[in-house]
């Protein structure tokens, strides 16, 4: 047993000599199986050993646990942390059961004392067993592949050396070397998820192939090998494509090049966007990717869609990922005289009356007959139902359509100012005046600019 943990953790470079390990121990077999373990190798390799117990309140000899486990530590010498934390209330304040409540205590607890000890890993106990049952347990929640990978053997600063190990030879271990552990009588309560798989689906699955657990964790590491080639392909897709959005806390990728990949690895590099951009994908379902998925294929060049945490929206040539969508204000104001008027955008509109001709018209300066027109203008934002005669046009045209046409994207377009006389409108501020309304040579003109902010003098 020794020398098969000590070849795993050599292999896979789970623990390197001089480092200092955080031990997680409940009390459990498994925990403490791997406690003694670990204390035999840390002569042998060498390195620090220093062991973490959270009490989680939930039953009346979670005491006598923590006890064990103190006694355990004294014998060996090894330093304890230990904590009691009450995750049935944790459970009510997160919202979420008593399993999610647990693991987010004890993933809490182990990181702070990691920290203060400064340890450099976090040794969990989970075997082969476990994989099998995660396996199962994510494959009837709707896992996509990549959560078929289930348990690694290390992620980031947590390392699993046992998952190589059936429960049983850790028991028959303990046995053999007459090594006393606690019992959680919890893990027999069927209403836990795992407790289900564990006691009543794998014997069923044992009916079919009495080696279902060894067939379960060949399957994960399958997936795990091949989850590594995929995640050289996504991160080759974002280091080309992915943009970073100056509001922060936003990430958009062109359209085409999410259509343009196959579509499993497109739907691996939406997962990728939405972990970096959330920073963790919890919650985060296939459905979900299925979601943002369906945006890109249809047929329609604007949509968007709401996920746990994050908002996601197409805008014809771009996918744009959000924490939360973009909050768009409708705004109006009176232009009465000659001046100029700061825009909810930051933007400024200057409104002159002039004789002598403008040098520079376009998109952001325009000018019209001052005896066509007068005082007072108005500019807003657009409208459901407006309607213009776009400069070069015989006729009018929906404000919807010309948006479509440009393919403006909808935020964009309620940020746009409208300048309007009555109800004609007059200008669309940085984009196209209207027809008509032209100056005339000699005779006096309101002149109109858009500056953005950006030129804005403080």
């Amino acid at each position: 047993m020794l020398k098969r943990l000590e070849k795993t953790i050599h292999d896979e470079r789970l623990i390197n000599p001089g480092t200092r390990v955080l031990c997680a121990v409940s009390g459990g077999a498994d925990s403490v199986a791997l406690l003694l373990l670990l204390n035999q190798l840390s002569a042998r390799i060498p390195f620090n050993l220093h062991v973490a117990h959270l009490n989680h309140c939930l039953r009346p000899e979670s005491g006598a646990d923590a006890a064990f486990v103190a006694t355990l530590c004294a014998s060996l010498r090894v330093p304890l942390s230990s904590e009691s934390v009450d995750v049935k209330a944790l459970s009510a304040q997160r919202r979420e059961g008593l399993e999610a409540a647990g693991r987010f205590a004890r993933r809490r607890f182990f990181e702070r004392v990691t920290q203060e000890q400064k340890c450099d890993a976090i040794a969990l106990a989970h075997h082969a067993d476990d994989q099998a049952e995660t396996v199962l347990f994510r494959l009837a929640r709707g896992s996509g592949l990549t959560g078929l990978a289930a348990m690694r053997s290390q992620s980031g600063i947590y390392i699993r050396p046992l998952l190589g190990f059936r429960k049983i030879e850790l028991i028959e271990w303990l046995i053999e070397n007459r090594i006393d552990w606690r019992e959680d009588v919890s893990n027999l309560d069927p209403a836990f998820s795992r407790n289900l798989i564990r006691h009543q689906v794998l014997p069923l699955l044992r009916q079919v192939n009495e080696q279902t657990e060894k067939a379960l964790c060949r399957l994960s590491r399958q997936v795990a090998l091949e989850e590594d080639f995929w995640k050289e392909q996504v991160a080759s897709v974002l280091t080309q494509y992915l943009v970073v959005e100056p509001e922060g806390c936003a990430l958009s990728i062109p359209v085409n090049a999410l259509l343009s990949s196959h579509p499993a690895l497109r739907r691996r590099v939406i997962r990728a966007v939405l972990d970096r951009m959330r920073g963790d994908l919890q919650q985060i379902e296939v459905a979900h990717i299925d979601q943002v998925d369906a945006l890109l294929v249809s047929p329609k060049p604007q949509g968007e869609t709401s996920l746990p945490g994050a908002w996601v929206a197409r805008r014809y040539d771009l996918m744009h990922f959000r924490l939360e969508p973009h909050e768009i204000n409708s705004f109006e104001m009176v232009i009465p005289e000659e001046g100029t008027y700061h825009l909810p955008s930051g933007d400024r509109l200057v409104v002159e009356l002039k004789s002598t001709p403008m040098l520079n018209c376009g998109p952001c300066a325009v000018e019209f007959c001052s005896e066509q027109i007068s005082f007072p203008f108005a500019v807003r934002s657009v409208r459901a139902g407006d309607r213009f005669q776009p400069s070069g046009m015989d006729g009018h045209k929906r404000l919807k359509n010309y948006f479509i046409d440009k393919k403006i994207p909808h935020e964009i377009r309620q940020k746009i100012p409208i300048v309007t006389t009555g109800e004609t409108i007059l200008w669309l501020a940085g984009e196209r005046r209207c027809e008509g309304f032209w100056p005339v040579i000699g005779r006096m003109k309101f002149q109109m600019r858009l500056e953005p902010s950006i030129f804005v003098d403080e």
